[in-house]
């Protein structure tokens, strides 16, 4: 990452000194021809000649380094991108289980969609989420609630991962967008909230009570819970703008089961 920073910062100082050297050119030109009669005809035509090749060159020579940066950032962004891939699908998923849980009627209700965008702005998946009981048992000793809670915190791990490894080589934009996903959201406070409340109906609860059903979502407007998921669908737009068609995220790939993907033989195993 130092490395990077080192070299773009070499490459600006670059441009800034080639532009002072071409306005000093000028300005050299402009005094020469301020003196031409002081100055033999040959001489003149010569060291006239001699800074315009100069100036030339220096032009050329940025106009090269604009073109090799600009492709290095766009290759670093492709890469950053596409390594997005497993952080994208890991987080859908959490989505798509508190839609429902079993996978074989989530099958059966993606069918009604067209796509993801027409999925995750669904009345459907919006009161799904909203009546999710995570007080619910996932496991001995383990609630949806805390078993949501980690999967959040591993996905924001997943992307602050990317970013840690890509910020010096991305946009404003990109990272921006990566640090949202990475802990910035606002929603997957949520999340965290949740544990908490899961954490006190468990010390507060009684052998002979059942625990008190724990959603905060509900609170959530669903305008404010469909921006986070516009961001989500930009950022699977821009993956599937950078990768191998077979490998894009549509609403059927992200269903398929790792080892049920139609185009498994198509990956790098």
């Amino acid at each position: 990452m130092n490395d990077s920073i080192i070299m773009r910062y070499i490459r600006q100082n670059i441009r800034t000194k080639v532009f002072v050297n071409c306005l000093i050119l000028f300005l050299l030109i402009v005094f020469l021809l301020a003196v031409k009669k002081y100055i033999p005809d040959n001489y003149f035509v010569n060291s006239i000649t001699g800074i315009l090749g100069i100036v030339l060159t220096a032009i050329v020579i940025d106009r090269v380094n604009i073109c090799f940066d600009n492709r290095n950032k766009k290759i670093h962004r492709d890469i950053a991108l596409r390594y997005c891939k497993n952080p994208i699908r890991f987080y859908c998923y959490i989505w798509f289980t508190i839609y429902d849980l079993n996978q074989l009627s989530r099958k059966l209700k993606f069918q009604q969609f067209q796509n993801l965008e027409d999925f995750f702005m669904s009345d459907d998946f919006y009161n799904s989420v909203c009546s999710f009981d995570f007080a619910k048992c996932f496991s001995s000793g383990k609630t949806f609630a805390q078993f949501y809670a980690d999967k959040q915190n591993k996905s924001e791990e997943n992307f602050q991962n990317i970013l840690a490894k890509y910020a010096s080589k991305l946009s404003l934009e990109d990272i921006q967008r990566l640090e949202f996903f990475g802990g910035g959201a606002h929603l997957s406070k949520v999340f965290v909230s949740m544990e908490l409340l899961n954490t006190y109906n468990i010390s507060t609860q009684n052998d002979n009570t059942q625990a008190t059903p724990i959603n905060v979502f509900k609170n959530v407007s669903k305008e404010n819970f469909q921006k986070h998921l516009k961001k989500l669908l930009a950022l699977i737009n821009d993956y599937n703008s950078v990768c191998n068609p077979v490998e894009r995220w549509t609403l059927e790939t992200l269903t398929w089961g790792i080892f049920e993907d139609a185009n498994a033989n198509e990956h790098d195993w």
